[in-house]
């Protein structure tokens, strides 16, 4: 493939994806802004994290992504909750990675569901219910909030662009 050739592919993918990913860019640094400012939290990551992926190019629907983002954190952290109280930690690992991916893949949302439900989980399992319960899901609001606002100015996909 000539040099040409490859620069046109990637200016044509860039000029299909740039709303998206400036949309995520401003939505990341207003969540951090405000998950720190309003809600005191020192490292906002996981606010600007949930900002980043309701809003990353590809996404079909955006707002079914940040519901399911939600849903998927808050049934992590719900079993997390519940696993801390088996006393083995393998046990605990085994059965909360397991019941929060099962419970979360009740709800047939697609992957990211299971998927953060596992890793939120997996948090306040390794983490603490103080650093991972309440604080990650006052971020994933935060996240999600400024998500579904910036949701609202970009065009719902019905196919990913093309990355060929």
């Amino acid at each position: 493939m000539a040099p040409k050739d490859l620069l046109l592919i990637i200016v044509e993918r860039w000029s299909k994806v740039w709303r998206e990913v400036v949309a995520s860019t401003i939505a990341a640094m207003l969540a951090w802004i405000i998950a720190r400012q309003i809600f005191g939290h020192t490292h906002p990551i996981f606010a600007s994290v949930i900002a980043i992926v309701c809003l990353a190019p590809g996404i079909p629907n955006h707002s079914k992504q940040a519901w399911s983002l939600v849903l998927g954190v808050a049934t992590g952290i719900l079993v997390g909750e519940i696993a801390l109280m088996l006393p083995n930690p393998v046990l605990r690992m085994g059965f909360g990675l397991f019941v929060s991916m099962m419970a979360a893949s009740s709800f047939g949302l697609g992957p990211i569901l299971p998927i953060q439900a596992g890793v939120s989980a997996l948090l306040v399992l390794t983490l603490g219910p103080e650093t991972a319960g309440y604080v990650r899901m006052t971020d994933v609001v935060v996240g999600t909030v400024i998500g579904l606002i910036g949701g609202k100015f970009l065009p719902v996909r019905t196919k990913s662009p093309s990355v060929t």
